[in-house]
């Protein structure tokens, strides 16, 4: 089991947009990640800055485990941009995480996938790997879900119903 804490750089941006004109549209339409008042970059110049020193120490160490172990990668964000397309604000998915990790799943031999951030707990697969979203959310998002999951999820053995994606 490998924890990452690799964070979000703003570059899973809406399409066209640059990281620039991405936080002018958030701010102007008010949706902002309260990461951009709450989480201080300190000693690094910006989040983004943090985020690439973290994601050079994760991979080496990643990269000098044995190939011969797979890995389950466990992240707070998610590591594809992929289940971030189902945001009602595609302009929060700048604060979800960096394209830095997204062949990782591939590149480290991951047997699963487990994040969170999202509050929207599901399974999914891509290239062939489960990645599975398990955040709890907040109380205001506890209300019925019409697929609620299953508390605690199972990582290992792969459950036999495992989606395409």
């Amino acid at each position: 089991v490998a924890p990452l804490f690799v964070l979000y750089d703003y570059t899973f941006l809406p399409d066209g947009l640059t990281q620039q004109q991405a936080l002018e549209q958030a701010y102007e339409s008010g949706v902002v990640c309260t990461d951009e008042m709450l989480l201080h970059p300190d000693p690094h110049a910006s989040r983004a800055d943090w985020c690439r020193q973290r994601l050079a120490i994760t991979a080496a160490r990643l990269a000098a485990r044995s190939p011969a172990h797979p890995t389950i990668l466990v992240n707070h964000y998610p590591l594809v941009r992929e289940p971030t397309r189902v945001l009602r604000y595609p302009l929060f998915a700048q604060w979800c995480g960096t394209v830095g990790t997204s062949d990782w799943h591939q590149r480290f031999d991951a047997a699963a996938v487990v994040y969170g951030h999202l509050h929207i707990p599901r399974t999914t697969v891509y290239d062939g790997v489960r990645f599975e979203e398990v955040s709890l959310g907040y109380p205001r998002e506890w209300r019925p879900r019409q697929h609620a999951p299953e508390w605690p999820r199972r990582i290992l053995p792969a459950p036999d119903n495992r989606p395409e994606g």
